[in-house]
């Protein structure tokens, strides 16, 4: 009994990577008839990948190097399958680069509204679970140590600038002592802090992030 509810979740997870990824949309909505767990969890994992390639592809093209897709080969699905059913082959095989999939994964993302951080670093993560299979691979292969270390190098194969550091405002108290008074007052202090202070940093963000778009894609 147990291997055959496996052998179902296995074939079912199937399904949704052969699915296009409007149809699998829907039934990562929780009033979809047909719902469950796992839809939400491939629609997502879907539309990072899509966009870290969306975009990465831009980034590689600039430097002149060839064509990739941030799944394992040129239309293969995420994780080494292959499906000529999908539609990201077919479009690989017309020598389309970027098609319509991109663009409603790109317009997905978007509406979630993640913040700058967030979206990075879960940019990283994908970029690094289905890495280009082009000269550049080396780079998604380093740690995520390396990767906070080096972040506007990365930030910007993912187009979003040089992105590194944020502000911290804190308040703090300031203090002046004369021979009669005492003054105290508050005032903000602006401190330039790194966005990740390590590897760490880089997957908490990311799974937050993960968790964030889930609940969003049940919706």
């Amino acid at each position: 009994m147990g291997m055959a509810l496996l052998r179902e979740a296995e074939s079912m997870a199937r399904d949704y990577q052969r699915m296009g990824i409007r149809e699998l949309r829907e039934h990562a909505r929780s009033t979809h008839p047909e719902h469950d767990p796992e839809a939400p969890r491939a629609f997502v994992d879907r539309i990072l990948d899509m966009e870290a390639e969306r975009v990465t592809w831009h980034w590689h093209e600039n430097q002149g190097y060839q064509p990739f897709s941030s799944a394992a080969k040129m239309g293969e699905q995420p994780g080494g399958g292959t499906s000529a059913a999908d539609p990201l082959a077919i479009a690989y095989d017309r020598g389309m680069r970027v098609h319509a999939g991109h663009e409603f994964a790109k317009q997905w993302l978007e509406s979630a509204r993640l913040r700058p951080r967030a979206r990075l670093a879960v940019l990283i993560r994908a970029a690094k679970l289905y890495p280009m299979a082009a000269q550049q691979q080396a780079l998604w292969a380093k740690s995520y140590d390396f990767i906070a270390q080096h972040l506007p190098i990365y930030s910007r194969m993912l187009q979003m600038g040089s992105l590194s550091t944020m502000t911290e405002i804190r308040e703090v108290e300031v203090v002046r002592v004369t021979e009669k008074e005492t003054y105290r007052r508050s005032r903000n202090e602006h401190k330039s802090v790194p966005i990740f202070k390590n590897g760490q940093a880089v997957k908490d963000a990311a799974k937050h992030a993960r968790v964030e778009l889930l609940l969003l894609a049940q919706l």
